[in-house]
């Protein structure tokens, strides 16, 4: 199993090494980084399961950070270590999109408390995609907007996640039928008739997306 990837963002070098042996220690992959500049720099190019940021640093602070990291599109839940006295920092940070705080000193086994939650919270978000004005719940076969809901069938389901997985390009008849219908090679008009299910569901969500099916299959925003 592939080892999860956490980024530590803290400017005391001692105290960055000491969490980055507690998160290796627990089986963690740890990269760290010594102000908020360069801990975007590391998002750029690099995909982490959850980050952990110094409010208080050189360069570029951890709010400062955090904000940047939402605005490239960083979605990995993204804790705070603050001091005690600061509360603004904390609402602050909050508000910018950070997903908890820790109060130094802390406690190891309250640090690994904190992360455990954030990975399986990370975990739940990956089962869920926005597209347009409309959800895909994975793990309940789900698609919503904010007023009401359908339950996917199996292969609905598995065609939406494709869909959204590749919504940078054209899907062919073939890749779909291959990858849900796998032993089978009778899945022409299967493919054909479960698109224009989900198609049907779409409408009824009034959803403001729909499936493009002139050269393959693509999600797209109508216009």
């Amino acid at each position: 199993m592939e080892k999860e990837k956490i980024l530590i963002a803290e400017d005391e070098k001692d105290l960055a090494k000491a969490l980055g042996t507690i998160l290796e220690y627990s089986k963690y992959k740890v990269s760290i980084a010594y102000n908020g500049k360069e801990a975007v720099e590391l998002t750029k190019n690099n995909s982490f399961s959850a980050i952990i940021l110094d409010v208080m640093m050189p360069v570029m602070d951890g709010i400062e950070a955090l904000k940047e990291m939402r605005k490239n599109g960083v979605n990995a839940p993204i804790m705070l270590l603050t001091a005690k006295s600061q509360i603004d920092d904390k609402v602050e940070g909050l508000d910018a999109g950070a997903d908890d705080y820790l109060t130094k000193p802390f406690d190891k086994k309250e640090l690994l408390a904190r992360i455990r939650v954030l990975l399986r919270k990370n975990e739940n978000e990956k089962m869920k995609y926005q597209v347009g004005n409309i959800t895909f719940d994975k793990e309940n076969s789900k698609i919503s907007n904010q007023k009401t809901s359908f339950i996917l069938n199996d292969k609905e389901s598995e065609i939406m996640e494709i869909l959204l997985k590749n919504q940078e390009r054209n899907i062919t008849k073939d890749e779909i039928g291959k990858r849900v219908w796998q032993e089978k090679n009778d899945y022409d008009g299967a493919v054909n008739m479960y698109i224009s299910y989900l198609q049907e569901k779409f409408n009824a969500l009034d959803a403001n997306v729909k499936i493009n099916n002139e050269n393959g299959y693509i999600l797209e925003l109508k216009l």
